[in-house]
C-alpha cells in the first residue's frame, strides 16, 4: 500500500515546478497521467546531456507517471482532457491565468461538473494581482524576489543559486497544498482551487533574512558563504582546499577554540557570545583563517569531527554520490527504462515506515501510454479517435 494509492492526478504542467510536484505525488502512489502537447514538454530538448534521446533535465522529475500526447487545439483533444479531468482527483497546471478557460478546462467550469476536483494552478505571480499575466521563470523570480541580492560574495555580482530553487519551492508548496486539500475534501466533500505562485513561494522561503529586514529596516547584505546571524558559520581555506564549519552555539564555539589552540577568544568579550561574534566578525574571521591555513582539509576535519564541531568537506558530485550514506539512505536508485536500459536517478527523500515510496514507472517516453489511457476511457482504434487527438 502507498498513501496516495487510488488518487488520480492529471498533470498538465511542464518544465520543473509542476512536474516535480506530480512526481512526488506519483512516488507516494498516485496514478499520475502526464499530458503533453504534440511538441512535447520543453525540457525534453534541454540538453545535453541526453540518454538515448531523453534529456537528463526531463528525466529528473518525471518518474512514476504515465504519458499521453493530446492536442488541445482539436475538438477530440479538448473532449478527452475534460473526460480525464472529470475522472481525476487532482489537476495540476501551469498555464498563464485564463488560458485554460478558452478550452473549458478552467477551475470554475470543471468545479461545477466535478465539485470534488482539487485544481492546482502554478504560475509566476498567481491568479490575482497586477502581475498575474506576466510569465515567470525561476531565474527572473530569484532576481525580482530578492534572493539574488543576498546570494554571492559581498563585493561580487548578485548570483542565482546553482539549482532552480524557486521552481522547487513552488513545487513543494503545491504538494503541501494538494495533500491538505485532499484532507479537507474528506471533511467537506468538496475540492478547491489552489493558487501557487513562484513569487510567493520565493518570498515565503526568505525566512530569517526577510525577518531581519522587517524587524530592523536594514537591507540585508551578501555574505558569500557566511551567515548573517551566526558566526563562525562559513567556508574556510585549509592548506590544500576548502571546508565548511557550522558553529551554531556558544558551547560549540568554545569547543572549536579549544581544539584550534585559541581559548583566549572565548574570554574575549567581543567573541564570547554569538551576538558579539556577529558584530565583530571582521576581527574574528581573519584570526580563524590564519589558523585553518596551517593544516590540510583532512587534518582539520579529523580534529573537528572528534570534537563534535559541525563541519564537512565541500564535495563535488562525484564525491557526493560515492558517499556510503547515499547508498545506505537509498538516495540513488536505478530503474529499467525502455530505451536507456538501466537509468540512475536521485531517490526520494521521503522515508516512511509503513507506506514507503515505490519506484513503479521510469520517466515515460513521449506519448508512451496514450493508447492505454484512452482505452481506459472507452476509446479505441476502431473509431479513429486515438489518432485524431494528437
Amino acid at each position: 500500500m502507498q498513501p496516495l494509492q487510488g488518487i488520480r492526478v492529471l498533470d498538465l504542467s511542464r518544465v520543473l515546478a509542476g512536474p516535480y510536484c506530480t512526481m512526488v505525488l506519483g512516488d507516494l502512489g498516485a496514478d499520475v497521467i502526464k499530458v503533453e502537447p504534440p511538441e512535447g514538454d520543453e525540457t525534453r530538448g534541454w540538453g545535453p546531456p541526453f540518454a538515448e534521446g531523453e534529456s537528463a533535465y526531463y528525466l529528473c522529475v518525471n518518474r512514476n507517471k504515465r504519458d499521453i500526447v493530446i492536442d488541445l487545439k482539436t475538438d477530440d483533444g479538448k473532449r478527452i482532457l475534460r473526460e480525464l479531468a472529470l475522472q481525476s482527483d487532482v489537476l495540476v497546471e501551469n498555464f498563464r491565468p485564463g488560458t485554460l478557460e478558452k478550452f473549458g478546462l478552467d477551475f470554475e467550469t470543471l468545479h461545477e461538473l466535478h465539485p470534488r476536483l482539487i485544481y492546482c494552478s502554478i504560475t509566476g505571480f498567481g491568479q490575482t494581482g497586477s502581475m498575474k499575466d506576466r510569465p515567470g521563470y525561476d531565474f527572473m523570480i530569484q532576481a525580482l524576489g530578492g534572493l539574488m541580492s543576498i546570494t554571492g560574495e559581498p563585493e561580487g555580482e548578485p548570483m542565482k543559486t546553482g539549482v532552480a530553487v524557486v521552481d522547487l519551492f513552488a513545487g513543494q508548496n503545491a504538494i503541501i497544498a494538494i495533500l491538505a486539500a485532499l484532507q479537507a475534501r474528506i471533511l467537506t466533500g468538496r475540492g478547491q482551487h489552489l493558487d501557487i505562485s513562484l513569487f510567493d513561494s520565493q518570498l515565503g522561503w526568505l525566512a530569517n533574512v526577510a525577518s531581519n529586514y522587517l524587524i530592523s529596516g536594514n537591507l540585508p547584505k551578501r555574505h558569500g558563504n557566511a551567515h548573517p546571524n551566526i558566526v563562525p558559520y562559513q567556508s574556510f581555506q585549509a592548506s590544500d582546499g576548502w571546508f565548511a564549519i557550522a558553529v551554531g552555539n556558544d558551547k560549540q564555539f568554545e569547543g572549536l577554540c579549544g581544539v584550534i589552540g585559541k581559548l583566549e577568544l572565548v574570554t574575549d568579550q567581543r567573541f564570547a557570545k554569538n551576538s558579539g561574534r556577529v558584530e565583530n566578525r571582521d576581527e574574528l574571521i581573519p584570526v580563524l583563517k590564519s589558523v585553518f591555513a596551517t593544516r590540510s582539509v583532512s587534518e582539520w576535519l579529523d580534529i573537528l569531527e572528534k570534537a563534535e564541531i559541525p563541519c564537512g568537506p565541500i564535495n563535488n558530485f562525484e564525491q557526493v554520490f560515492s558517499m556510503p550514506t547515499v547508498k545506505e539512505r537509498e538516495m540513488l536508485v536505478k530503474m529499467n527504462h525502455p530505451t536507456i536500459g538501466e537509468l540512475s536517478l536521485v531517490g526520494s527523500p521521503l522515508k516512511m515506515s509503513d507506506t514507503p515510496v515505490v519506484y513503479r514507472l521510469p520517466p515515460p517516453l513521449m506519448g508512451e501510454h496514450t493508447e492505454e489511457v484512452l482505452r481506459e476511457l472507452g476509446y479505441g482504434n476502431h473509431n479513429g479517435r486515438i489518432k485524431n487527438v494528437r
